[in-house]
């Protein structure tokens, strides 16, 4: 919730850049995990493609937090009011993208209309 990866089957079945590691950073993770627990926020347990809107924690670390520790994830589509973290994950990413940290160390990976590969050429 709040935390955007890059996509696996972005364009025509195409990942974007960071796709994979992030993917393989997650499922690393969870593999290895003792305790996975899912929690809900203030708000509606869905958004409006019907997808979870949750807080993921494996031993006890917050797997969004994680994910823009290595600057593989993004803050992006807020659903106030599941908003409880931003402000913390807005720091967490900014200390990722001053250390240029994966899809950081590229200008304007994301942008607010989306994702450009013609940034990253």
């Amino acid at each position: 919730m709040m935390v955007d990866t890059p996509e696996m089957n972005y364009n025509k079945g195409e990942a974007q850049p960071y796709a994979k590691e992030a993917k393989d950073y997650t499922i690393k993770l969870l593999e290895h995990a003792k305790k996975v627990e899912v929690v809900y926020d203030v708000g509606p347990e869905t958004d409006n493609y019907d997808r979870l809107l949750a807080y993921v924690f494996i031993d006890d670390v917050m797997l969004q937090e994680s994910l823009l520790k290595e600057g593989l994830a993004a803050v992006r589509f807020i659903h106030k009011p599941n908003n409880t973290f931003e402000d913390e994950f807005r720091e967490i990413q900014q200390d990722a993208e001053k250390a240029k940290l994966n899809i950081w160390s590229h200008q304007n990976y994301f942008q607010t209309d989306g994702f450009h590969p013609e940034v990253l050429k």
